[in-house]
């Protein structure tokens, strides 16, 4: 199937999917003498091909793959990376035999690597678009008909995987992520994030899978609707797991599903299957009442989005002016140099900090240092910035290593700042920008320089979306600079800008433009004055963002300037009379220097941590005594980290990055902390149970713990029960955290309590994990349960 068939195929009719492979191998106990399920496509094919043969009975169009989780970093856990061709070739092409008697299609299934990549785990973007990318060759020798990717939690992953699909595959790509119920991922992306994402970097169909059950499902895919214009699937689990005597119960019902179903197809889906705890049964219904209808028309609005890993910015909805803060940028800044020269990216955090806060919506990043590494530094510099701001960004640099470096960083759908009418520039930028999903700043200028006319401005915009289509881009993916020249030069070239602006609004009205507004005023006194009347005369003709401080005074709007950029005071002489010998119309504000303990609450607060070192000397220096420092100063910023998670101000990268600081401050405060009888040092054993692979969610518990002053340590994933229970009393642990991420695996926390209760130790288990509740802690004997890393130290100081 080629994307256009596939295109067509789902404008004709609905096409119903299959429902849960997982689950219903479990129920039918077909994962005995096997590892890794995906070893069955080998050894036991037929038990694949019976659950295959009730989804097609059942109606199924399209039958999924055993292939979900055959990638190099999951197969390794069972010994069988050397298999990894073979199993997913057979995947492939076992499907493909039984889907030809029923003529239904298949998909290749990628599933998450099971690794978080940076900064929330140790896989870096290039070798999760390797692993990928390796698994889908395989599968593209058995040629399937089309691919899913699915259950995505991590939007950096999607990149990785939907890059790595479209380099080895040319059929149509279906991407779908999955949602808590207030609709964001566990690493914080919403759906619009995961929309932008998607859509810009060329998925041929968007939608939801796994997580919860139908009804909340629903609630997200009105949202997806609304907005995408591509097809959408919509693949709810049977409700959320929960272990009852013993048993993994799934406790939608088939009309829960099938109702939520309905209501999906009424705001024009166009995809329709099961996940995890849904059966033919479940598809049988389905098929009955959508098998080949045809979809509902939608008509989802006009959006221009951008987006960081967890907020979305909507381009087309009508604030006065978005703000692209132009504070990140070393030129002429000696001693951000020097920091950058010495890996300091202190500045770079706070400036985006102080930038956000004053309002700018986008953030602008240039790290063109002359001697120093580019590529790198624009790499850390939005590693940085993504981990303390929630808005998109725009990456500025004419070195494309560099602006590469930067888009696989990107935990969203940035902006390229720029590309120009340059066709050597236009070519090499284009494709890049399409590759990674970026949206386009087009400076209105070529390798003449800039044009004198309004006229000459728009023709070279015109060229550059002439070009931008031949790549690929809708045209409101560009947004146009008609570029600013000191009014110093030349008085008149302000009013071509403003005249190029009015006109590209009424000729091409889906684009958007912007101004590095600072240029109008280089070389004239009281430079803010000219800047900020300036803006005013812009946002009167129709500019719709503008490059700027937002820490300036954007108030002003002074006669005298306003004279100067409309041509009427020939050779400036009467502006510079008035403001010539003024002061600054902004004075610097003075602020008091802010005392040391304060100074180490803040760096942890932001996650500071090149500054945690020096600042905490200073605290030592001025005699405050270890104790005070660890519980008033460290424990209290890190509560109040955890307070800002709870609210949603922060979401994992924060608290990594903020747990990391405090890691970095108790380590060098610890040993004066022994030395203190008062202080005592707890200890915490973890482990991912007996039979369970999966291990994020313990390793950020691990940093929270440390970063708290506790003894950790940490014994890894498919830990055996004794294992657990012989390390935690011969280090006299006071507690005991075990994980869990599947229902089926749940009860091996059990055993672990009994081995502790039967050898008397005193040690306090506290458990969690995605499947895990309170209920079922009270039901093993579990002494707490813990939803979340933040939440666990909470309970394991309320335990203690």
């Amino acid at each position: 199937m080629n994307k256009n068939d596939f295109k067509e195929l789902v404008k004709e009719r609905c096409l119903i999917l299959d429902g849960a492979m997982g689950t219903e191998l479990q129920k039918r106990g077909s994962l005995d003498g096997v590892g890794a399920p995906e070893e069955l496509n080998l050894k036991y094919p037929e038990r694949i091909a019976e659950i295959q043969k009730d989804y097609l009975e059942a109606g199924s169009d399209i039958i999924f793959a055993n292939t979900f989780g055959a990638n190099r970093h999951k197969l390794a856990d069972y010994n069988l990376t050397d298999k990894l061709f073979e199993i997913n070739q057979a995947g492939i092409n076992n499907s493909k035999k039984l889907a030809k008697k029923y003529n239904a299609f298949v998909a290749g299934d990628i599933g998450p690597i099971g690794s978080y990549l940076e900064p929330l785990g140790a896989t870096t973007f290039d070798s999760a678009y390797e692993i990928f990318a390796e698994q889908v060759k395989a599968i593209n020798t058995a040629g399937p008909d089309l691919m899913f990717i699915e259950t995505m939690a991590e939007i950096r992953e999607v990149k990785a995987a939907l890059l790595a699909v479209k380099d080895n595959f040319n059929g149509p790509v279906v991407v779908q992520m999955t949602f808590n119920t207030d609709g964001s991922t566990v690493t914080g992306t919403d759906i619009l994030s995961f929309l932008s994402v998607a859509e810009a970097m060329g998925a041929d169909a968007v939608g939801l899978n796994c997580s919860v059950g139908p009804k909340d499902l629903l609630k997200l895919a009105h949202t997806l609707t609304k907005y995408s214009k591509l097809p959408i699937s919509f693949k709810p689990n049977a409700g959320m797991p929960k272990l009852i005597n013993r048993q993994t119960v799934f406790p939608g019902t088939c009309n829960d599903f099938l109702k939520a179903s309905l209501e999906a197809y009424k705001l024009g889906v166009n995809l329709f299957g099961g996940c995890c705890g849904t059966t033919p049964e479940f598809i049988k219904a389905l098929a009955s009442k959508l098998k080949g209808k045809e979809p509902k028309k939608r008509n989802p609005k006009d959006s221009f989005l951008v987006s960081s890993r967890v907020k979305a910015l909507d381009l087309y909805k009508k604030p006065s002016l978005f703000i692209i803060g132009e504070r990140i940028n070393p030129t002429n800044r000696k001693k951000f140099q020097e920091e950058l020269s010495n890996d300091n990216f202190t500045t770079i955090r706070k400036e985006a900090q102080e930038q956000v806060k004053s309002g700018a919506d986008i953030l602008d990043i240039n790290m063109g240092v002359p001697g120093l590494d580019e590529v790198n530094l624009m790499k850390k510099a939005v590693s940085e910035i993504q981990e303390v701001v929630s808005v998109p960004l725009c990456l500025d640099s004419s070195n494309i290593s560099a602006l590469e470096a930067g888009l696989k960083e990107c935990a969203g759908k940035p902006i390229i700042n720029s590309i120009n009418g340059d066709d050597e520039n236009l070519k090499r930028i284009l494709p890049l920008a399409k590759r990674y999903g970026a949206a386009l700043v087009g400076l209105c200028t070529d390798k003449r320089g800039i044009p004198e006319t309004a006229k000459q401005r728009l023709s070279i915009a015109n060229k550059i979306r002439a070009y931008a289509k031949k790549y690929g881009f809708s045209q409101n993916e560009i947004i146009f600079d008609f570029l600013t020249l000191s009014v110093s030069a030349t008085t008149k070239q302000s009013l071509e800008t403003l005249n190029a602006i009015k006109k590209a609004n009424k000729l091409w009205p889906k684009n958007k433009t912007v101004l590095g507004v600072s240029n109008i005023s280089f070389g004239m006194p009281n430079r803010q004055v000219i800047n900020s009347t300036f803006l005013k005369l812009a946002k009167a003709s129709g500019l719709n963002m503008g490059i700027l401080n937002p820490n300036e005074n954007w108030r002003i709007n002074d006669s005298s300037a306003k004279n100067l950029l409309l041509a009427k005071d020939s050779g400036t002489e009467r502006y510079i009379k008035k403001h010539g010998s003024f002061k600054k119309a902004i004075e610097a504000v003075q602020t008091l220097d802010m005392p040391s303990d304060k100074k180490l609450y803040t760096a942890i607060l932001e996650g500071n941590r090149e500054e945690i070192t020096g600042i905490l000397q200073e605290v030592i220096d001025k005699g405050f005594s270890p104790l005070h420092i660890a519980n008033l100063i460290i424990l209290k910023a890190l509560n109040d980290v955890g307070e800002k998670f709870n609210n949603k101000e922060y979401f994992l990268p924060q608290v990594i990055r903020c747990a990391e600081a405090a890691q970095l401050a108790f380590s060098k405060v610890k040993p004066m902390l022994i030395k203190d009888t008062s202080f005592v040092t707890n200890k915490i054993v973890l482990a991912t149970v007996k039979g369970d692979v999966h291990d994020i969610g313990k390793n950020i518990v691990s940093v929270v713990f440390e970063s708290h002053g506790w003894e950790v340590v940490d014994l890894g994933k498919n830990v055996e029960a004794k294992a657990i229970v012989e390390t935690a009393k011969k280090l006299n642990s006071h507690l005991i955290g075990l994980s869990a991420l599947m229902t089926t695996t749940m009860l091996e926390m059990e055993n672990v309590i009994k081995l502790k209760n039967t050898l008397q130790l005193n040690s306090k288990v506290i458990i969690g994990g995605a499947p895990v509740t309170k209920k079922f802690a009270q039901d093993i004997g579990a002494d707490a349960y813990a939803k979340d890393a933040v939440e666990a130290v909470e309970v394991a100081k309320n335990l203690l």
